[in-house]
């Protein structure tokens, strides 16, 4: 990697063999400077003078970003590195180089999430993008969510308990040494030499899931008492966690619980993938949100012309987590790694809500896109009364004007809202059946703080133009098949949200050099072609 090169060097040696719009040449002379940058974060992972020397972390930097833009495993990366020409040439590496084995780039991964560097690959991209204006710091965007199936097999109630069981008896059992309990050698027998047999009844199926809650009492009750170091033990903090998820003491009798919580462990070898339904879709895995820049004043110059869409954030979060907080990650990451505030978001539904239609506003940020309807139907729910927020009246669908307004701050529930009254106007309406059904008979209408906004909203819903400008947003959509069918988006080959999340870091990077790869190579052809 040094300034002087011997003639095995991939650049003397088949330098001509890759053409001037070739990928891997490109890779080299646009990509590879940028990772030349990151040497100083990436090297401030490791530690001077401590075991054998370290591979360059720059070197391992762009066998990362090359394998998630060709989609290959870490055995296929390593191979390539050592047997690629094309490779060798991006990485500007020798001929000779042998490359190294496949578990460094799993100990690379496993550096950068121990230091939450998780990112630094994808906001050096990021940074590059926005040095060469392909990024515009107060640009518009559009951002849209879709499900990640999780690395873990669907498990039902009583295998995850008899699972976490298993898993804290193992480690126990190198912990423990002689101070074992009295009940130890039922337990190994019953859960770790044992395994759950699925052609028992349900009436087996209840019994033998009440005789696990019991025995998961029971071992953390002896933990309790014996040694309370022991309750440090990552398997131990997850048995007590499932324990409560799944079962209940009731007048001093353990019971089962009717339904688990939400976020509650699916599977006990990846507890933060949770279960999520969202419509027809239920999934256990995670959710991601994705955030790309998009221009829609400046449509291609020529036919098949890359557009100029980047992807400038990604958040990878629960998969019960609302598009709120997704939203709000987005842009606060943004802002605070690469100084971006967008002047405009194009969004669907689940992200344009009363509280970010809010802060959209406090921001002096436009969030462009539908809201959703009022709940429950019929002609008399919220959006046939006439809301005036700034003077607190409501006008009712019969017209008549609210006789009172209060202003209520829910503490439990942390929140603030307006709620109207008609008073004895309701005593005397024609259709009181079929505007309440309150004992007392008379009308209340509660709304947020905000409700001006939904209403707004919901009003230019109705206008065809609103329609027409929403198009910008779809292209998300092809986004999303992009990362999915090129890179593996749908189904993450890694346990953890912080392991999942670097994984989406890192196809959202070679995402990106794709397309501006792939933009390159078209305005070199275009120039070939048409000479000036």
């Amino acid at each position: 990697m040094g300034s002087q090169r011997s003639f095995y060097h991939t650049s003397f040696v088949c330098g001509e063999l890759f053409g001037v719009a070739d990928r891997y040449r490109l890779f080299r002379e646009k990509i590879f400077p940028q990772l030349l940058a990151l040497r100083g974060q990436l090297e401030a992972l490791y530690c001077e003078n401590n075991g054998r020397p370290a591979i360059d972390p720059v070197l391992l930097c762009g066998v990362t970003l090359l394998q998630f833009m060709e989609k290959v495993s870490d055995r296929r990366a390593a191979e390539q590195v050592a047997y690629h020409l094309g490779w060798k040439y991006a990485l500007d590496l020798e001929l000779p180089y042998e490359g190294f084995h496949p578990t460094v780039l799993v100990y690379f991964r496993d550096r950068l999430e121990e230091h939450q560097a998780e990112r630094v690959m994808f906001d050096g991209i990021v940074d590059l993008l926005i040095e060469l204006g392909l990024i515009k710091r107060a640009g518009k965007q559009r951002i849209d969510s879709t499900h990640i199936l999780g690395y873990v097999k669907e498990m039902s109630r009583l295998e995850c308990a008899v699972e976490t069981l298993r898993l804290a008896l193992e480690e126990l059992a190198g912990v423990v040494g002689g101070k074992r309990p009295d009940f130890w050698e039922r337990l190994w027998t019953l859960y770790v030499q044992s395994e759950v047999g699925w052609r028992l009844s349900q009436a087996e199926r209840d019994s033998r899931f009440r005789q696990c809650g019991q025995d998961m009492q029971e071992l953390l009750e002896w933990i309790d008492k014996s040694d309370a170091k022991l309750s440090e033990i990552e398997s131990i903090k997850l048995l007590r966690r499932v324990f409560g998820e799944q079962f209940e003491v009731v007048e001093g009798s353990l019971q089962s619980r009717r339904t688990s919580p939400s976020r509650s462990v699916h599977n006990p070898h990846d507890p933060d993938a949770h279960y999520a339904d969202k419509g027809s879709k239920q999934w256990i895995g995670y959710k991601v949100h994705v955030v790309e820049s998009v221009d829609p004043e400046q449509p291609a110059k020529v036919k098949a012309e890359p557009g100029e869409h980047f992807i400038t954030e990604i958040i990878t979060t629960e998969a019960a987590e609302n598009e709120k907080t997704g939203l709000a990650e987005a842009l606060k990451w943004q802002q605070q790694h690469h100084e971006i505030k967008p002047a405009a978001i194009y969004a669907d539904a689940g992200y344009v809500t009363e509280s970010t239609l809010a802060q959209a506003e406090g921001n002096a940020m436009k969030l462009l896109g539908p809201t959703r309807p009022d709940p429950h139907k019929g002609p008399y729910n919220a959006d046939g009364f006439t809301v005036d927020v700034e003077n607190q009246r409501a006008v009712c669908p019969q017209g008549k004007t609210s006789t009172q307004c209060s202003h209520i701050k829910d503490r439990y529930m942390g929140s603030e809202y307006y709620r109207f009254e008609w008073g004895s106007q309701c005593d005397s309406c024609p259709v009181q059946q079929q505007c309440t059904r309150a004992k007392s008979g008379r009308r209340i209408l509660v709304v947020g703080l905000r409700h001006d906004l939904v209403e707004q909203r919901r009003k230019e819903m109705k206008q065809a133009e609103f329609s027409r400008s929403m198009y910008p947003r779809n292209g998300i959509e092809g986004t999303h098949s992009e990362l999915v069918r090129g890179h593996g988006l749908r189904q993450t080959k890694y346990r953890g949200l912080s392991r999942v999340s670097l994984s989406h870091y890192f196809m959202a990077a070679a995402c990106n050099v794709k397309r501006y790869l792939r933009r390159l190579a078209f305005q070199i052809e275009m120039a070939t072609a048409h000479p000036a």
